[in-house]
């Protein structure tokens, strides 16, 4: 379904029936009509609003005599005449709002959508709602001003497209573009005319691509292409002619546009060899970019030794991250989530690390890909899950009242597709932790079909008196449709969020709307990736309730933890034992 943000493009026609209309003669036109949900009723200038449902309940009444009671009447005696009637131009975020705030038996009526000086319509709150959630959807993977692919669901396509190549399959290739001289344009003619010029990059890269392939913005004035290259063809070669397209695509003249605004580009170029590690991959195409902007621009640069320095380490770590669990590599680090209100913590998200033997201590994101590669990340989930449920239960000896009261458990969506509900429950039984002392945090990649298969697992997890939280609340659809179908604790806003909110309106909106919903489910939610005071104080004065991020406190290990929560190295107040 296309969503173009307002209200009046989901408005259907509306039956308008006139105040003095008897019910028993609506009655018969609601039996005619099973597509019919709800009725206008016009009194004059005055509109009401009648639903199928609680029509139905009139006529029937609590014992069988509601149609003798009402069916002579006029349907004004059983309309509601104080419905939400909104402008056909108010956004669906909007409607969305105001139809969430309204009464609870009215929550879920339709709402009268003025669409000109002669016409009126409805929307149902199910059709609204969903029309929400895909502009929630469309918002996560896409960049607001030029309508390319964002950076996240830019990095999200190449981390799959690395995983289905490598060996005999497709190779990758990544063009990273930067454009020249767009300090210059904003500077001289105004930021106005640097968007305009963004949108005419965006247009041409668009027009530029071939079947298959993919144009994002990363950010600012950085663009990249992303596409698959044969095996049977030279990859270097290909990777140049993806650079040249895109490089004569900006460099084309276009007679609209202020000729001292047009753009060029310096782009890099970088291709997969025989194994596809997307982040190497985007950091070869990256130095590329600035080697060709160091070189003066308008050109196309290619990565030198793609992979080079990392592709050792990559295919080491995929080789051994299995041993790493046997042979007691594996550290956890926590980083403390703290109530907005006091600072104190509630909780500790436990976050692994691998001390490896010859590479030193890997953050994730050097060893994760792999595992998941080598389907290693069920069994990293259990080790996880085990160590933290034990680590809790030891810094509860250590520190009584002083010890976190939760801690939360990342399982990852491989993980979730087995019987991960044993694993917990055995866990619990061999650590000796309770039940409700734990929080799971269910991953946005993990699709509709993964989640809806888990679902009965979930559900035994939470009767035992586990907690879960959906993380990285807002980065999708998914999350956020499974709401109302599991009973969820908590959500995440995803960092993305709240690192742009206080610039960018959409974001804060993004941050205010999760927020509200929360709030409105009874769900308790925390802002991910604070990173300085004015987020803090922006998300308090939101109401956001808990927070985590860099300005609170940095992931540490269960020795700092312990001593800065007993008072001996202490930056964070004590933990708030009982609260969320």
């Amino acid at each position: 379904m296309t969503v173009t943000g307002n209200i009046g493009t989901l408005a259907r026609p509306a039956l308008v029936v006139d105040a003095d209309t008897p019910c028993e003669s609506l009655e018969a036109t609601f039996r005619s009509r099973s597509d019919l949900m709800a009725v206008i009723v016009a009194d004059g200038d005055r509109l009401g609003l009648i639903m199928r449902g609680r029509f139905d309940q009139a006529m029937s009444g609590p014992f069988g005599y509601g149609r003798l009671l009402w069916r002579q009447r006029p349907v004004s005696a059983v309309a509601d005449w104080k419905p939400l009637f909104l402008p056909g131009a108010t956004t669906v975020a909007a409607a969305s709002h105001l139809l969430r705030t309204r009464p609870a038996e009215h929550r879920y009526d339709d709402l009268i959508v003025d669409l000109d000086a002669h016409r009126v319509g409805t929307v149902s709150a199910a059709h609204l709602f969903d029309a929400l959630a895909t502009q929630f959807a469309d918002r996560a993977v896409r960049d607001d001003l030029t309508g390319l692919a964002n950076r996240s669901h830019f990095l999200d396509l190449l981390a799959a497209a690395c995983a289905d190549a490598g060996g005999d399959g497709d190779r990758v290739a990544v063009a990273f573009v930067d454009i020249d001289g767009m300090k210059r344009i904003n500077d001289s003619h105004g930021h106005q005319a640097g968007d305009s010029v963004l949108t005419l990059v965006a247009h041409q890269l668009r027009d530029a691509l071939r079947p298959g392939e993919i144009a994002a913005r990363l950010g600012g004035d950085e663009f990249a292409v992303l596409a698959r290259v044969r095996r049977d063809v030279c990859a270097e070669e290909a990777a140049l002619e993806l650079g040249r397209r895109c490089l004569l695509a900006i460099a084309a003249r276009d007679g609209r546009h202020d000729p001292a605004l047009h753009p060029y580009a310096s782009i890099g170029v970088a291709v997969s060899g025989n194994r596809s590690d997307p982040q190497t991959l985007a950091s070869e195409a990256d130095m590329a970019m600035y080697r060709a902007k160091q070189a003066g621009g308008n050109q196309v640069e290619l990565a030198v030794g793609v992979e080079a320095g990392l592709a050792g380490d990559v295919e080491l770590v995929d080789r051994t991250v299995a041993q790493a669990v046997e042979h007691g590599e594996l550290r956890l680090f926590y980083q403390p989530i703290v109530r907005v209100s006091d600072r104190s913590v509630a909780s500790v998200e436990a976050l692994v690390r691998w001390q490896h033997p010859t590479l030193g201590l890997l953050p994730p994101g050097r060893f994760l890909p792999g595992a998941r590669r080598a389907g290693h990340l069920p069994a990293l989930d259990r080790w996880v899950l085990h160590r933290a449920c034990a680590d809790l239960v030891a810094m509860d000896a250590e520190l009584g009242e002083r010890s976190p009261s939760w801690v939360n458990v990342n399982l990852s969506a491989p993980t979730l597709a087995g019987p991960f509900d044993e694993m917990v429950v055995q866990t619990l039984a061999e650590t000796g932790l309770p039940a409700s002392r734990l929080r799971l945090e269910l991953p946005e990649e993990a699709d509709l079909q993964t989640l809806a298969d888990a679902g009965p697992r979930l559900e035994r997890l939470i009767a035992l008196g586990v907690w879960l939280t959906l993380d990285d609340m807002g980065a999708g659809s998914t999350n956020l449709r499974y709401l109302s179908t599991l009973a969820i604790h908590g959500i995440k806003i995803d960092r993305a969020f709240v690192a742009g909110m206080l610039h960018n309106p959409r974001d804060h909106a993004v941050v205010k709307l999760l927020t509200d919903l929360a709030h409105g489910l009874g769900l308790r939610v925390t802002a991910e990736g604070v990173e300085n005071a004015a987020q803090l104080s922006e998300l308090a004065r939101l109401g956001v309730v808990n927070a985590q991020g860099y300005h609170l406190a940095h992931p540490m290990p269960l020795t700092v933890l312990t001593r800065m929560l007993s008072g001996e190295a202490a930056e964070l107040p004590r933990p708030a034992r009982g609260r969320a």
